[in-house]
């Protein structure tokens, strides 16, 4: 699970993960014995899709009760005959509904199988996954229905989703029970109601057969309310725009006349736009124009239209690995694009596959049989403490279509700390055609202080949280990447919120996100994707960029997405290689009739005023601080300006 990996020193076993692991799943609820149904990836995203069929009927349940007052689902129905589910593996169930009137949950109903336990934890969810209520029952019978009531009750508003789970070992189960809508007076189901999610208790999403796992409700409409009420839109979270964002220059179409070429080396680059070119699905989802820059989110969810507005107002243009229950359609109609993280996220918009996440950390760099199971599953190879990450590599190939998309994995601190060139190589080479790795040196608890990572590179830990570090990311990603003669466009990674399960750990700030991502941009990343789940700290999100957890970041990663995306044309093509000044980390590029210089602090200094001299060749009398309303002076070749702060970043636009 996220947190500190200074246990896994290099030479270790590596069979964890820099992100939360799957919980396990060897058979899912209700799967009849032997089958084993397709199991999703993320048991810990947003609730289940919404969509119902269209052709699918409607039940009417019993909603008598004990008290004429309230609606439960299956208050009435005979279970008698429903089975109890062999499984024993602990697992959290439920059930997703919504109402069409305001009013308040007052207890979750379980129903109990013999020899599940005297006592079961209850919980309400948001349909985001945000815990509303929890519960523990007390005095339950043997079996049978069980009533467990919240310590306050919770509001439910009218037209939105929510879930109502338990835990447990053993349960009962039917399949294929809400294949139509269920009501009960103002209460329905919502999309594929019945849910779960496998281990010590979770948000559950994943779902089987339209199984019926008999959690049910007790709801209480609001003294006079309406039976059908009218819903008000929820608020847009889309920031307002700054004053200097409304008079930002930008790069503009390709004029007539172009910057003189300079004598100077070019940085090594696998080409840009053009090597999009040659996958046909890229270039047909405009991989190739040249205004367009790849800014992706990390296993991120799409339900409803709602989502994919939110996220693409924000400069979000690709999914990277979508949860399971997302609506490629709705991707697709927004005009955006997905790296399908398995065989069935296929469709227009997939412009990639994603092999797998930190196969490096938790398969080790070794080439023994893998016996198919992931972190938390148990052994991971076999024999049981041998390595395996190149068999898994090879085997996730072979679970996609040889259909000339794009391939991408992404790495972890394996290939950025413990593994030798060659191993780490091997992983960055060999299976990919784009690829990334997530060191959150902002926020990782152990990154700054354990020998085997930031220290054992020559990271010291007072310069450890630094922006330049994204930029050192890119350069060892870069130099692995480099070394079969061959290139492939390499993504940063940069998290939005507190991604580790430490409360104590860092949370990134504004500041801090636009200058990892700029470091990463100046260090050649050829796409920026933001890991945005908080996992600990004040406000825990599998949404940050949507939910109020990121209130206070979604403006300023908005405004970067824009900048990064008006900036697109320039950072589409090969750049110089020159050092304008060894304290800061800078990037040259050439377009139209324009140089462009990004410069920032580097790894151990650069804060104050800092002189930048410009190459031989070229000339101007101003430079243009792009997105800052201001030009500075260029005298004797060299041009000065202040950097505030460590993660602080400018663009100058010279103009022969």
């Amino acid at each position: 699970m996220a947190g500190d990996k200074s246990s896994n020193p290099k030479g270790a076993s590596l069979v964890e993960s820099q992100h939360p692991p799957v919980p396990p799943a060897p058979r899912p609820p209700a799967s009849p014995p032997g089958r084993h149904p397709r199991r999703g990836r993320l048991t810990f995203t947003i609730a289940a899709a919404l969509a119902v069929l269209a052709s699918a009927t409607v039940i009417a349940a019993d909603a008598a009760t004990s008290r004429s007052a309230t609606f439960s689902f299956f208050a009435g129905t005979d279970v008698s005959g429903v089975p109890t589910d062999p499984d024993t593996q602990p697992v959290e169930l439920g059930l997703r509904f919504t109402s069409s009137s305001n009013g308040t949950l007052t207890a979750v109903r379980i129903l109990k199988a013999n020899g599940s336990g005297s006592s079961h934890p209850v919980n309400v969810w948001s349909a985001r996954g945000q815990k509303l209520a929890t519960a523990t029952s007390t005095a339950e019978s043997p079996s049978g229905w069980q009533e467990v009531k919240l310590p306050t009750p919770v509001r439910i508003d009218a037209g939105q989703v929510y879930v109502v789970s338990y835990h447990t070992t053993r349960y009962r189960a039917t399949q294929n029970f809400f294949n139509r809508t269920v009501t009960s007076g103002p209460l329905s189901t919502s999309g594929v109601a019945g849910v779960y999610a496998y281990g010590t208790g979770g948000f559950p999403t994943s779902t089987y057969q339209a199984s019926n796992y008999w959690v049910d409700v007790v709801f209480a409409p609001a003294v006079g309310g309406s039976a059908s009420p009218s819903v008000s839109p929820r608020p847009s979270t889309s920031p307002t725009p700054t004053p200097s964002a409304t008079r930002t220059p930008t790069p503009g179409p390709t004029p007539t006349t172009t910057a003189s070429p300079l004598a100077l080396p070019r940085v090594a680059w696998e080409g840009g736009p053009a090597y999009y070119g040659t996958f046909p699905v890229a270039r047909a989802a405009g991989w190739t124009n040249p205004a367009f820059f790849p800014i992706g989110v990390w296993q991120e969810s799409v339900i409803e239209a709602r989502d994919t507005t939110l996220d693409k107002s924000a400069g979000i243009n690709t999914y990277v690995a979508p949860t399971d229950n997302s609506n490629l359609r709705l991707i697709e109609s927004a005009g955006m694009s997905v790296i399908g993280g398995n065989s069935q996220q296929l469709g227009p918009s997939t412009v990639a596959w994603s092999l797998s996440d930190e196969v490096d950390m938790w398969g080790g760099p070794g080439s023994s049989a893998w016996t198919g199971n992931h972190p938390g599953q148990g052994a991971v190879c076999q024999p049981a403490n041998s390595r395996c990450g190149y068999t898994i590599q090879e085997a996730m190939l072979r679970r996609f279509p040889a259909d000339g998309r794009l391939r991408y994995a992404n790495y972890g601190k394996g290939v950025m700390f413990w593994e030798t060139d060659a191993e780490a190589g091997r992983f960055v080479n060999s299976y990919t055609s784009m690829v990334s790795n997530d060191i959150y040196w902002y926020t990782d608890p152990g990154v700054c202080n354990s020998p085997s990572e930031g220290p054992g590179i020559g990271v010291r830990p007072e310069n450890c949280r630094r922006a330049a570090n994204y930029g050192r990311t890119m350069d060892r990603m870069r130099h692995l990447d480099g070394a079969d003669g061959k290139r492939q466009p390499i993504f940063a990674f940069v998290e939005v919120g507190h991604p580790f399960t430490e409360n104590d750990a860092p949370t990134i700030t504004g500041d801090q996100i636009a200058g990892a991502v700029m470091n990463s941009l100046i260090h050649e990343a050829r796409g920026i994707q933001y890991f945005n789940h908080n996992f600990g700290g004040a406000c825990l999100s599998q949404h940050v960029l949507r939910d109020r957890c990121g209130a206070a970041i979604r403006p300023v990663v908005t405004e970067l997405n824009r900048r990064v995306t008006s900036l697109a044309p320039v950072l589409n093509t090969q750049s110089y290689e020159w050092r304008f000044n060894p304290n800061l980390d800078t990037m040259l590029k050439a377009y139209g009739n324009s140089y462009y210089v990004f410069a920032m602090p580097g790894r151990t200094g650069g804060t104050g005023t800092q002189k930048l001299t410009l190459p031989p060749g070229m000339k101007g009398a101003r430079a243009e601080v792009l997105f800052e309303n201001r030009t500075v002076p260029i005298s004797g070749g060299a041009l000065q300006d202040a950097f505030a702060r460590e993660s602080a970043y400018h663009i100058y636009k010279i103009t022969p």
